[in-house]
């Protein structure tokens, strides 16, 4: 169930691994992977786009014009911190993460793409 709240003149809504599913196949949303690139190879959500956090540049990230921008990682805390301050500067208004990331997408028995299973997401 979505939960939607205003923080610094904006809005932050945290979204379960089944809303997230369902908007990126009807083409309403894009996901973005903030985890650091060793770990999106490790495993990762078909679909996804890797964008670190440390190099996440904030004007540079895709509009993918009028989709939703889903942020996403292994448990949810790095992209709610991100949400929060991309809000914060202005830089956007709107966002969202995908509650209890990649752990919480596997544990609803979601599809992820992972090469070597001796590295999965734990």
């Amino acid at each position: 169930m979505a939960i939607t709240e205003e923080i610094a003149g904006g809005t932050f809504t945290r979204l379960g691994p089944q809303e997230c599913a369902a908007m990126i196949e009807a083409g309403k949303a894009v996901m973005l992977d903030i985890r650091e690139i060793h770990e999106f190879d490790a495993e990762r959500i078909p679909g996804a786009i890797l964008a670190p956090m440390q190099e996440l540049m904030p004007g540079a990230l895709p509009t993918q014009d009028g989709k939703k921008i889903i942020l996403q990682c292994r448990s949810g805390g790095r992209t709610a911190k991100v949400a929060e301050a991309l809000i914060g500067m202005g830089v956007y208004s709107e966002m969202a993460h995908l509650e209890g990331g990649i752990l919480a997408w596997k544990e609803q028995g979601l599809e992820t793409i992972c090469p070597d299973p001796a590295r999965a997401v734990t």
